[in-house]
C-alpha cells in the first residue's frame, strides 16, 4: 500500500500514486476475468527518489503488485493469467536500480530496456499478441517533447489504456513563448484541437485567464489523444503544487469503454481527497515551522471550508445540465450507458451520482426513458433516453408512468 510517510518533500507524487494504486488494483483484477494475459508498460520506469528497496512508492511497483495481487486471486479461483511488465528508463543510474527488479517478483515476467522509450516502443507494442492480451501503458517523461504523432502505433493498440502525464505548469509557460523550437515541440505534442489559435483569440479578447488556458491545453491534448488513439473517452485529473493552488501537472486517462471511464472517476475522486488531505498538511507544517504557532494553524486548518467538497457538488450541477443537453429530444435516443459514460467523461461525478439525477429528472418529467421496468430505482444501460418535454422550448411538461 502507498504510506504517505514515503513521500515528504514529493506530496503531489503521493496524489499520483494513490490514483495509480486504486485505478491499477480494479484495472487488472476485472480485466483479467476476460484477458489471459495482462501487459504493463512503463516508458519512463525511473525509479527516482524511491524511499525504500520494494519500491512502494514508485509507479512501476504499485503497478506489478496490483499484477501480483491479481494473479493470485484468479489463480486462487483456478484460472491461471500471465502476467507482463515492460520497464524502460533511459538514464544509467536509475537503470542500475530497475535492473534488479525483475528478481523481486518472480511471478511476474519482467523486461527492462536501459533506453530511450520512444526508439524501443514499437517493438515492444510489437511483442505483445493482440487477441488475449490486454495492455495498460503509462507514459511519464520527466519533459514534455513528446512527438505525440509517433506514438500511434502504441496509442491505437486495441484491448488497452493509457495513462499520460501532461506537464502541465512547464507547457502553459511555454505555450507563450516565441521561441521556433519551443513552438514546434508544443505541436507536436498537441497535433489536434487548433489549441492555438484559441489561445490566440482569448489573448486578444483580454480573457486568457489561467483557468481559460487550461482548459483550452486540456481539450487540445484530449483532442489529439482521442484522434490517434481512436478513444471514445478521455479524462483528465489536474494535480496541484503542494503548497499553492496551481496545477503542476494533469493526469490524462484514455479508454474506449463506458466501464474504463467509470472506474477512473471513482479512483479521481480518491485521488482528490488525498490530494485535499495532503496539501492542507503540507500547508499547516509549513506555515508553523515559519511563524513557529502550530497549534494555532492546525486549528485554523480543521475549521476552513471543505473547497473539495463545494467542487464536488458543483461537478454534480454541471453534470445535470450535460445530460439534458446530450439526451435527444424524441423520436430520437440515446441509450443510457452511452449517456452515462459521456458525462462521466466531461465531469469529476461518480457513477451512483449519475443514476440519481437521471432517476430525480425522470420524476420530474425532464428525461423520458421509455424502457423503465417497473420496480427499478435507477436506469439501466440499455434503456432508451431522451430529453423530456419540459425541457424543449415549445414543448409542455410529459408525464411518465
Amino acid at each position: 500500500m502507498v504510506s504517505f510517510n514515503d513521500y515528504s518533500g514529493r506530496e503531489q507524487s503521493y496524489v499520483k500514486h494513490v490514483f495509480l494504486e486504486s485505478y491499477l488494483e480494479r484495472l487488472v483484477h476485472k480485466v483479467a476475468s476476460k484477458y489471459a494475459k495482462i501487459a504493463y508498460i512503463d516508458g519512463f520506469a525511473g525509479p527516482w527518489q524511491s524511499a525504500n528497496e520494494r519500491f512502494e512508492d514508485t509507479s512501476f511497483g504499485i503497478a506489478l503488485n496490483a499484477l501480483r495481487r491479481a494473479r493470485a486471486s484468479w489463480k486462487a479461483k483456478q484460472r491461471d493469467v500471465r502476467m507482463f511488465a515492460f520497464l524502460v528508463e533511459q538514464d544509467q543510474v536509475a537503470y542500475q536500480r530497475l535492473a534488479g527488479v525483475p528478481a523481486k517478483y518472480p511471478d511476474v515476467s519482467i523486461r527492462t530496456y536501459n533506453d530511450d522509450f520512444m526508439k524501443v516502443f514499437t517493438s515492444i507494442v510489437r511483442s505483445i499478441p493482440e487477441q488475449d492480451t490486454f495492455a495498460f501503458f503509462l507514459l511519464d517523461p520527466k519533459g514534455w517533447r513528446i512527438p505525440l504523432r509517433s506514438l500511434q502505433p502504441l496509442l491505437a493498440r486495441p484491448n488497452s489504456e493509457i495513462v499520460f502525464n501532461f506537464m502541465f505548469d512547464f507547457i502553459n509557460r511555454a505555450a507563450s513563448m516565441k521561441d521556433p523550437s519551443i513552438s514546434a515541440g508544443l505541436n507536436e505534442l498537441i497535433p489536434f484541437g487548433d489549441w492555438r489559435e484559441r489561445l490566440e483569440a482569448v489573448e486578444r479578447a483580454g480573457v486568457a485567464n489561467p483557468e481559460v488556458r487550461k482548459g483550452i491545453l486540456i481539450d487540445g491534448f484530449s483532442e489529439s489523444l482521442k484522434r490517434l488513439g481512436n478513444y471514445e473517452y478521455v479524462a483528465e485529473t489536474t494535480v496541484l503544487r503542494p503548497l499553492k493552488d496551481r496545477p503542476l501537472y494533469c493526469l490524462f486517462y484514455a479508454t474506449r469503454h463506458p466501464r474504463g471511464i467509470e472506474v477512473f472517476r471513482d479512483c479521481q475522486v480518491a485521488a482528490l481527497e488525498a490530494e485535499s488531505n495532503t496539501r492542507a498538511a503540507a500547508k499547516v507544517q509549513h506555515t508553523a515551522r515559519a511563524t513557529g504557532q502550530g497549534e494555532l494553524f492546525e486549528s485554523l486548518h480543521d475549521m476552513a471550508p471543505d473547497k473539495l467538497k463545494a467542487f464536488l457538488q458543483d461537478e454534480v450541477v454541471r453534470a445535470e445540465k450535460t445530460i439534458i443537453e446530450l439526451a435527444p429530444a424524441s423520436p430520437r435516443f440515446i441509450s443510457y450507458g452511452v449517456l452515462r459514460a459521456r458525462v462521466q467523461a466531461r465531469h469529476i461525478v461518480r457513477f451512483p451520482d449519475v443514476n440519481g439525477i437521471a432517476a430525480r429528472l425522470r420524476r420530474e418529467n425532464r428525461l423520458l426513458f421509455p424502457d423503465w421496468e417497473k420496480g427499478k430505482k435507477v436506469p439501466q444501460p440499455l434503456y432508451r433516453t431522451q430529453r423530456g418535454q419540459s425541457d424543449r422550448t415549445n414543448g409542455t411538461t410529459h408525464k411518465q408512468g
